[in-house]
């Protein structure tokens, strides 16, 4: 039942529609963070703050789905872009009997088309990336708490496996002297860098600090 219910006051930070979310269910959600103290006044002026920034900003700058877009192609790049497009249209039939109809109307070119009337795109995207782009630049030290503490639940345990997948080529047997701190370092890296091997090479060139403990041998 703990689980139900946790899982259950979770589920709203997956809306998209920020303004539907209540303040009720963020208070909820807010009472299994267990490890950190949350201020429920300051969890109330942050929510508050960043809903009335989603209705201000969501027919904005061609919708909320392009300035998340926009923000997340800024950060990450475009390859590592996850974002999802739906399309809806009409299926090719019904296209069929749209144009049968429009065949028996006189259209003049000054009139819209009529046919794209009937279709719409809805630009889909994801919670994490909408919560990331509304939070950031912003001093909302009690609901990023929150939000950080929902979105670090797994979904499931693959990303745990994967770990496992990696730690077997790292930790082999050529490299059995490798202290717990060491291996753990290495996955982390591994794990949550986008910077190919070339960008990393230049990045630790720039950090003495970090040079000098690979030339020592405390790494070992």
């Amino acid at each position: 039942n703990n689980y139900k219910s946790l899982y259950q006051s979770i589920s709203i930070f997956d809306e998209v529609h920020i303004e539907k979310v209540e303040w009720k269910s963020v208070q909820q959600c807010s009472a299994f963070v267990v490890n950190q103290t949350i201020d429920l006044d300051g969890l109330f002026n942050d929510f508050n703050h960043i809903k009335s920034k989603y209705i201000d900003l969501k027919e904005r700058f061609g919708g909320i789905s392009k300035q998340v877009e926009s923000f997340i192609l800024s950060n990450l790049g475009r390859s590592n872009y996850n974002g999802t497009s739906v399309n809806h249209e009409t299926s090719s039939c019904d296209d069929c009997n749209l144009q049968d109809n429009l065949d028996d109307i006189d259209v003049s070119d000054d009139e819209p088309d009529v046919k794209n009337k009937h279709k719409k795109t809805n630009k889909s995207i994801r919670s994490d990336h909408l919560w990331a782009y509304l939070l950031d630049g912003e001093h909302a030290p009690s609901l990023r708490k929150l939000v950080d503490f929902v979105f670090a639940i797994p979904g499931s345990n693959a990303f745990c496996e994967s770990v496992f997948s990696h730690m077997k080529y790292l930790w082999n047997n050529n490299r059995t002297k490798m202290q717990h701190d060491l291996v753990g370092a290495e996955l982390k890296i591994k794990m949550n860098t986008h910077l190919t091997c070339t960008e990393l090479y230049d990045y630790l060139l720039t950090k003495p600090n970090i040079l000098n403990k690979i030339r020592s041998s405390d790494k070992y």
